[in-house]
């Protein structure tokens, strides 16, 4: 009988043994840089910085995003080695035709799915020209459009921010997107200008004009305050 029981404990231990080495390992990554009070310098080397725990696999992908009224991605790299003592880092380049500004974001994804995003921070301007369009005023916020009126929205643009733009209304509060114009001319000697018609759109306050490359969605924006659309009387 003694040895029956000892028998079994051994059996016992054994399995549960088996089974915390066959358990899984606690696996997690965060991006620790760039975080939400950096700022990159455009046209220099900057570190993307993460911390790694389990096993994750050998490579990661890594993006930069930037969050606006269109979401702008660039992969940085598709398959750089993840790291090694519980730590990974890549080295990026940033190109100087990137926009200065925030709402800049990166991402970096393990082979086995699990990811983590930086905080924003901001790119800033370095020693070369910057490439950015911008809407003038009007229509960066206040006006108030009629329907069935003639607008004519303007814009500038630095650098080759691309041929053609796309133009949309941003209705923040019901999440609408409103095409205005899919591809209108970027202009020449840095200005740009759209006349549009308005539609018989639902009377609002909250309407905000957007504008975006069509051959890049990094140059981009948005007015700071919105426009109101009312009735025709």
């Amino acid at each position: 009988m003694l040895k029956r029981l000892i028998l079994c404990g051994m059996l016992a231990s054994l399995l549960w043994t088996s089974f915390a080495v066959a358990a899984p390992k606690e696996m997690s990554l965060r991006v620790t840089d760039p975080g939400e009070s950096t700022e990159w310098t455009l046209g220099t080397v900057n570190t993307v910085k993460w911390s790694l725990r389990g096993e994750l696999g050998r490579s990661a992908t890594i993006r930069l995003q930037r969050q606006g009224w269109v979401l702008a991605r660039l992969t940085l790299a598709e398959a750089a080695p993840l790291g090694t003592d519980r730590s990974g880092s890549y080295k990026w380049n940033t190109p100087p035709e990137l926009p200065p500004g925030g709402h800049y974001t990166v991402s970096v994804t393990a082979e086995n799915g699990i990811s983590d995003m930086s905080g924003e921070f901001k790119l800033v301007a370095g020693k070369t020209p910057t490439t950015q369009i911008a809407l003038t005023d009007p229509p960066k916020g206040g006006e108030r459009w009629t329907v069935g009126s003639k607008v004519l929205i303007r814009w500038t643009f630095t650098g080759s921010p691309g041929q053609t733009v796309k133009l949309a209304l941003i209705q923040k509060q019901a999440g609408d997107v409103i095409p205005l114009a899919a591809s209108a001319p970027i202009g020449v000697d840095g200005k740009g200008s759209y006349e549009w018609t308005v539609p018989s759109l639902k009377p609002g306050t909250d309407y905000f004009v957007g504008i975006a490359s069509n051959s890049n969605a990094f140059y981009q924006d948005m007015g700071a305050t919105p426009v109101a659309v009312i009735a025709a009387k």
